[in-house]
C-alpha cells in the first residue's frame, strides 16, 4: 500500500507542476503579443520616417 500513496504522491506532484507550468506559459505569450506589439509600433514609426525623410530628400 506504501508504494500506492508514493505514486499518488508523486503524480499530485507532477501535476502540480504541469500547473505551474501552464501558468507560465500564458504569462509568457502574454509578454510575448506585448513584445511583438511594441515591436510592431516601432517598425511603423521607422518607417514612418523613413518616408519623411525620403519625401524631403526628395523635394529638394
Amino acid at each position: 500500500m506504501e508504494l500506492i500513496e508514493r505514486l499518488e504522491a508523486r503524480f499530485e506532484e507532477l501535476m502540480t507542476r504541469v500547473r505551474q507550468l501552464e501558468e507560465e506559459n500564458l504569462t509568457l505569450a502574454g509578454q510575448l503579443e506585448a513584445e511583438a506589439g511594441k515591436r510592431k509600433e516601432v517598425q511603423d514609426r521607422i518607417e514612418a520616417l523613413l518616408t519623411k525623410v525620403q519625401a524631403t530628400l526628395g523635394g529638394q
